[in-house]
């Protein structure tokens, strides 16, 4: 059951960010979901195996579940945002990123509701710390990566 969620889930992001208005161009959309991706993975890793403090189940299916959060529907979220909050004004910005950590911390919610991730010496507190890291770095990324295309005159300012 939890598998189906995650794909249906999976799938809705998807479908959700292909039919988003993009205001990123292409390379930058790929840049960022790799960068994401990397970045995740990393954090993850390092919170779950190296520090102990998150354990994921080792299950087929819901190993196959925290995958698709970790790799799929992480860096989607992200990306989302990313299209949605470049250049609005601060209040919609505050808005969108609002939006995004609730679904992130919904996402870590279903987790543990359906024993994907367990939370230990973590807590939902944390999370919201780590996402709005992850928030304000995709905005500064974003702008940063921005600035770099307009210099090399590969867009319009």
């Amino acid at each position: 059951m939890a598998l189906v969620i995650y794909l249906i889930l999976t799938w809705l992001f998807g479908a959700i960010f292909l039919f988003q208005r993009k205001k990123l161009i292409f390379i930058e959309n790929l840049l960022l979901f790799l960068f994401f991706l990397f970045v995740n993975k990393t954090v993850l890793t390092l919170i779950s195996l190296n520090l102990g403090l998150i354990f994921y189940n080792k299950e087929p299916a819901l190993f196959l579940c925290f995958w698709l959060h970790r790799n799929i529907l992480a860096p989607i979220l992200l990306m989302i945002f990313a299209n949605a909050a470049f250049q609005n004004k601060i209040g919609r910005v505050m808005v969108y990123g609002l939006i995004t950590m609730l679904v992130r911390l919904s996402l870590e919610a279903l987790g543990i509701q359906l024993n994907i991730i367990q939370f230990h010496m973590w807590s939902y507190t944390m999370t919201s710390i780590v996402s709005i890291v992850y928030i304000s770095g995709t905005l500064f990324l974003v702008r940063a990566y921005r600035h770099l295309l307009i210099k090399d005159e590969m867009v319009r300012g």
